[in-house]
C-alpha cells in the first residue's frame, strides 16, 4: 500500500480523539484516525463493543459512546491495530495490517493518553501481581477475573473504579482495598469539587458497590511484600505514615492469588518529543508534558496534544480539549471564521475550567508517598526490561550518575523494548532521594523512533 496525504491525522481514539475527530470533520475537515488497538475507543470505553454493553455509569462515558457512534462519518477514515511508531515534519510512519506505511498530515492531534505509575517492592515481579489496568482490560473486555482472591492496592480513583467492576464478575472475591494516602487535607481541596456533581456521583455509586459487597476500604494502607513460590500466594501489608513509610508492628498477612496495583498514570509524550515539542514538568498535570497554548497546539505548529497527554485531568476533561483541538485544526486550515471558532470555543473553555481544577486536585491529593520507596531493597528489579537492580542503580548514583541519561549509560536501564516508560519515574524518584535534588533535575528518557518495536520490514 503506497504512503497517503490527509488534512488531520489524530493518533489515539480514546475519549479525546473521538472528540476531536468529529469535532474537525464536522466543521469539514478530512481527517484519518489512527488507534493502536483493534478497536476505537481507549481504555475508558472498553467493552463497550459487546452485544449487550453495560449501561453509561457516568455522563463522560454516555458522551463517549455517542461519539464512538459517530465515528463513522464520511469524512473520517480510521485505520485501527495501527502503530504509529516515527513521526517527522508531519509525516507519520506506521505499522498495522490495513495501513499505509506513512500519512502526510497538515496538522496533527496527539492523544495517545497515558500509562500506569508502578512503584516497586519485593516480589512485585511475581506473576499474579498486574496493574489495574490489565485487570480493566480482563474484566471489560473480556468479562474475565483476574483471579479468585483479588487485592487491590495503591493510590487514586481508578482504586475505586476497578474494585467495583471486579466485585461483579462472578467468582471473583475482592477482599479489599488499600489507599495508600490519608483523607486528612482532603478539606483544603473543597472548592474544586464546585463544577464536578457528576464526579461525586461516581465515586458515591462505588461506594454503594462496597457497602452491598462488604469489601473493607483502608486509607492509609499499603503493601510490604508479596510471596509465592511459582506465583502470587499472599501479601504482607501495613499502616503507613503520612510520609508512606510502614509503622513497625502493624503488618498482617492476608491470602491472595492476585494484586492489582496503580498509583496514578503518567503522560505518554514518547510522539510528541519524536515530534520535537518542547516539554515542561507540571506535577498538578502530571509530571513532564507538552507545552501547549489555550488550544493544545504544542511548540510545534500544527501539532497538537489533546487529552491526558497534556495533561491528566479525566475522561471528561479530555472530551473537551479534544473538541477544542479538533476546532482549532478546523480554525486552521480555513473551515471555521475566526469568530465561528470563537462562539464554539468561549464555551468549552469554560466548562474545562471546573474539570481541570478537579484534576489538579486528584494528582496533588494522590500522589504515591515518597515513603513508599523504603520499601525498595537492593535485589529488587526496577527495570523489568534489563533486570537492572535497585542495587545496581544506587551504585551508579553513588559513582556519579544524577541523571536518567546517566543511568541509562551506566546500567541499561531504559534501553529495552518500553524504551523507559514503566521505569523513568521511579529511577527519576530514586535519584531523588540519593542526592536531594528535586525529580525533575533528573529529566527524562528521550524517546526515538520506533517508540515501540515494529518489524524491521515497517523501518525498511
Amino acid at each position: 500500500m503506497t504512503s497517503t496525504k490527509t488534512e488531520l491525522a489524530i493518533i489515539g481514539a480514546g475519549p479525546a480523539g473521538l472528540s476531536a475527530a468529529l469535532a474537525a470533520a464536522q466543521a469539514g475537515v478530512s481527517v484519518t484516525v489512527l488507534e493502536e488497538y483493534p478497536r476505537p475507543g481507549g481504555q475508558y470505553l472498553r467493552g463497550v463493543h459487546h452485544n449487550q454493553p453495560l449501561p453509561p455509569l457516568t455522563p463522560a462515558e454516555s458522551l463517549g459512546r455517542e461519539r464512538l457512534a459517530q465515528l463513522a462519518h464520511p469524512k473520517i477514515t480510521t485505520h485501527t491495530g495501527t502503530m504509529v511508531w516515527g513521526l517527522e515534519n508531519h509525516t507519520l510512519s506506521l505499522h498495522g495490517p490495513d495501513c499505509p506505511p506513512k500519512v502526510e498530515a497538515k496538522a496533527i492531534i496527539i492523544a495517545t493518553g497515558a500509562r500506569e505509575r508502578v512503584l516497586p517492592f519485593p516480589g512485585w515481579t511475581l506473576p499474579g501481581v498486574m496493574t489495574l489496568g490489565g485487570a480493566q482490560i480482563l474484566a471489560k473486555e473480556h468479562g474475565l477475573r483476574p483471579g479468585k482472591r483479588v487485592l487491590i492496592a495503591g493510590s487514586g480513583p481508578l482504586l475505586l473504579a476497578v474494585a467495583a467492576k471486579l466485585a461483579q464478575i462472578p467468582g471473583t472475591n475482592v477482599v479489599g482495598i488499600l489507599e495508600a494516602t490519608r483523607p486528612g487535607g482532603w478539606m483544603a481541596h473543597a472548592p474544586a469539587l464546585a463544577g464536578n456533581t457528576d464526579r461525586l456521583r461516581e465515586g458515591w455509586h462505588y461506594l454503594q458497590t462496597f457497602l452491598k459487597k462488604k469489601i473493607p476500604y483502608r486509607f492509609g494502607h499499603g503493601i510490604t511484600q508479596a510471596g509465592g513460590e511459582e506465583s502470587l500466594e499472599g501479601v504482607k501489608i501495613a499502616r503507613l505514615n503520612r510520609q508512606g513509610e510502614p509503622l513497625p508492628g502493624s503488618e498482617d498477612y492476608l491470602k491472595v492469588d492476585t494484586l492489582c496495583l496503580g498509583f496514578g498514570f503518567i503522560p505518554n509524550t514518547a510522539l510528541t518529543q519524536v515530534a520535537g515539542c518542547e516539554l515542561e514538568y507540571a506535577p498538578t498535570r502530571g509530571g513532564w508534558v507538552p507545552k501547549v497554548n489555550e488550544h493544545f497546539e504544542t511548540s510545534q505548529h500544527s501539532i497538537y496534544a489533546a487529552g491526558e497527554t497534556c495533561s491528566l485531568d479525566g475522561a471528561s476533561a479530555a472530551l473537551v480539549k479534544g473538541e477544542i483541538a479538533g476546532l482549532a485544526v478546523a480554525r486552521s486550515l480555513g473551515y471555521l471564521t475566526v469568530q465561528d471558532f470563537q462562539e464554539k470555543f468561549l464555551p468549552l473553555k469554560r466548562r474545562l475550567r471546573p474539570l481541570r481544577r478537579f484534576g489538579a486536585m486528584l494528582n496533588t491529593l494522590f500522589t504515591p508517598p515518597v515513603g513508599l520507596n523504603t520499601l525498595i531493597k537492593d535485589d529488587t528489579i526496577l527495570c523489568r526490561c534489563e533486570e537492572v537492580t535497585a542495587g545496581e542503580v544506587r551504585a551508579a548514583i553513588q559513582g556519579g550518575a544524577t541523571t536518567l541519561s546517566d543511568l541509562k549509560n551506566w546500567t541499561r536501564v531504559g534501553q529495552g523494548p518500553c524504551q523507559g516508560r514503566t521505569c523513568g519515574a521511579l529511577l527519576a524518584q530514586q535519584i531523588a532521594l540519593e542526592t536531594g535534588q528535586n525529580p525533575q533535575d533528573a529529566g527524562y528518557f528521550r524517546s526515538r523512533p520506533p517508540v515501540k518495536p515494529v518489524p524491521l520490514e515497517s523501518l525498511a
